[in-house]
């Protein structure tokens, strides 16, 4: 028997839609939690192809910047 402990004790989708929420908040129309989700995933996915090495920490960085390009949304560096 396993036990999927990343998936099932860590509710990490919560933490992804809290962190993003500064962004999202900003995106008219607002989106759902999928949609939010799929982009995420989407930008992650893409991201760790082209730079297979890149620290995870420096990685989110990158995805944050790309999803608000994405959505039309200007940040900081």
């Amino acid at each position: 028997m396993t036990f999927d402990c990343y998936g099932t004790l860590i509710d990490w989708e919560t933490g992804m839609i809290a962190a993003l929420k500064p962004l999202t908040d900003r995106v008219a129309p607002m989106l759902g939690r999928d949609a939010i989700l799929e982009a995420h995933a989407r930008q992650e996915s893409g991201q760790q192809r082209y730079t297979p090495a890149m620290r995870y920490s420096d990685l989110r960085a990158v995805v944050y910047k790309r999803l608000a390009e994405e959505w039309s949304v200007p940040v900081d560096a």
